[in-house]
C-alpha cells in the first residue's frame, strides 16, 4: 500500500467521522446535536430549526375560545365488592366544545365484562369559567345524568359542579372541586337511596411545555345510603403528542378498603379546531 494511498484513505475516514458527528442526533428530533439548542426533547415532541418544542399543553379547564375536541378512552377496573363483574372493561367518547370560557361535554360510556354489556349512564355538561386572575380560575356548572344504562327504575338525575385551580407559579398548579347528584333512581331491591356529594383535591406540575402530571385525594359518597364513601387516590398523565393530538393515562385506587377497587385509563384528544 503507497504512502500516497494510505494518506487519502486516512483523508477519507477523517471526513466520514466528521461528517457523522455532525449527524448525531442524541434526542432523535431530527435537528444533530451541534445545531440543536434544546437538547434532550421528548420523543415525538414537535420542534422548530433550533430543536426547541413548538408545542404547549393547554389543560382541558384552561380553553376559552372557539375550539371542539374529541376524545376516545379505553380502559379496565376492579371492583372485588361485585362478584359476578369484578372486573369490567370499558371505552368511552366525549366530545367538548368551548365559546368564551362556556364549555359544553358530553360522555358516553360502553362497559363489558364476562357476562355482561352495555351502555353507562350517558353525561351532558354545561360548565361556565371565570378568570378572577391570571392565576386563579373558578368554574360552575350543571349536567344531567342521563339513564341510558339499562336498567329498572333508571331515570335522570341533575348535578351541579364547582372548581377552582391556581397556579402559585407558571409550572405548579393547585386545585379542588365538588360536586352534588340529585338521585331520581327508583329501585325495588329494598335498598335506600340518597342524593350524592363528591368533593376533590390535588396538585399538578409542568415538567416540560407538553408533559404535565397531577395527583390528587377523592372522596365520593355513594347513591346507595348502606355503602360507604368511595376514597381514592388518583394521578393523570397529560402529554400533547402533536399540535392535534394529545395523550392521557390516569390511574385511580380506592384507599382505606379491604377489597381491590383500582382502575387505569389510557385516552386520546383530537382537536377538530
Amino acid at each position: 500500500m503507497t504512502m500516497t494511498f494510505r494518506l487519502a484513505l486516512l483523508s477519507v475516514l477523517c471526513l466520514l467521522s466528521l461528517e457523522a458527528k455532525s449527524l448525531e442526533d442524541d434526542d432523535m428530533d431530527g435537528v444533530p446535536n451541534h445545531l440543536d439548542k434544546c437538547a434532550n426533547t421528548a420523543f415525538l415532541t414537535e420542534v422548530n430549526a433550533q430543536g426547541c418544542a413548538t408545542l404547549s399543553l393547554v389543560l382541558p379547564e384552561e380553553k376559552a375560545s372557539d375550539s371542539l375536541d374529541i376524545s376516545m378512552g379505553f380502559g379496565f377496573s376492579n371492583n372485588e365488592d361485585l362478584l359476578d363483574r369484578d372486573t369490567q372493561y370499558t371505552s368511552k367518547f366525549q366530545a367538548n366544545y368551548y365559546l368564551n370560557n362556556w364549555r359544553y361535554s358530553l360522555a358516553i360510556e360502553y362497559f363489558g365484562t364476562d357476562d355482561v354489556q352495555g351502555l353507562q349512564d350517558s353525561i351532558l355538561k354545561v360548565k361556565r369559567k371565570f378568570v378572577l386572575s391570571k392565576k386563579l380560575k373558578f368554574t360552575l356548572g350543571m349536567g344531567l345524568k342521563l339513564p341510558t344504562y339499562d336498567f329498572l327504575g333508571n331515570h335522570t338525575d341533575y348535578a351541579l359542579y364547582s372548581s377552582l385551580i391556581y397556579y402559585p407559579i407558571s409550572s405548579l398548579s393547585l386545585f379542588g372541586g365538588a360536586s352534588y347528584t340529585f338521585i331520581n333512581d327508583d329501585i325495588d331491591t329494598g335498598e335506600e337511596l340518597q342524593n350524592t356529594h363528591t368533593f376533590y383535591l390535588g396538585t399538578g406540575y409542568f415538567f416540560s411545555k407538553e408533559f404535565y402530571a397531577n395527583i390528587a385525594y377523592s372522596n365520593a359518597q355513594s347513591k346507595f345510603r348502606s355503602n360507604h364513601h368511595a376514597q381514592a387516590i388518583n394521578g393523570t398523565l397529560f402529554y400533547q403528542i402533536n399540535k392535534k393530538w394529545v395523550s392521557t393515562l390516569s390511574y385511580s385506587h380506592e384507599i382505606e378498603d379491604d377489597d381491590l377497587h383500582n382502575a387505569l385509563n389510557l385516552t386520546f384528544i383530537y382537536s377538530v379546531w
